[in-house]
């Protein structure tokens, strides 16, 4: 499986951005920067919402490893009603990935949108972003599991 997003090594794209924001640089500027810096051609794809706000979301509530973010435990619903939705999707993903890590990509996401919707009464019509980056970041071993 490809560590690739939008062409761009996912690794290096999260720490790349996490280094940035470790700089006090805001996420989004930071986000969109390091994609550039690592040859990222199509700002429309670096400024993709889904992906970058997942990320976020991930990294502030420590589910990234090797960060010294602390782990900490919310809910959906605190993280629907208080930051992002790309986070609550991220956040289902890894609890889906924790039951079986051998989840192919297009179950994982049938299985969040359904985890979704019997939670909030909707769910998105197509693939999201912020699943496939989970997915490429458990599988990465950047997930941290708690």
């Amino acid at each position: 499986m490809s560590g690739d997003m939008f062409g761009i090594n996912l690794n290096d794209w999260l720490e790349g951005t996490i280094a940035k924001v470790k700089n006090n640089e805001p996420w989004n500027k930071a986000w969109i920067n390091t994609y550039k810096d690592l040859g990222g051609q199509s700002l429309e794809s670096g400024k993709k919402s889904c992906p970058k706000n997942a990320a976020r979301v991930l990294y502030q509530n420590g589910r990234i490893a090797g960060y010294d973010e602390n782990y900490k435990t919310v809910s959906f619903q605190e993280v629907i009603e208080n930051d992002s939705v790309n986070g609550v999707y991220a956040l289902m993903a890894i609890d889906e990935l924790k039951q079986n890590n051998s989840i192919e990509l297009s179950s994982l996401v049938k299985a969040v949108h359904c985890k979704f919707e019997k939670q909030f009464g909707s769910a998105p019509n197509s693939d999201q972003g912020a699943i496939k980056l989970t997915f490429k970041l458990w599988h990465l071993n950047k997930i941290v599991q708690q």
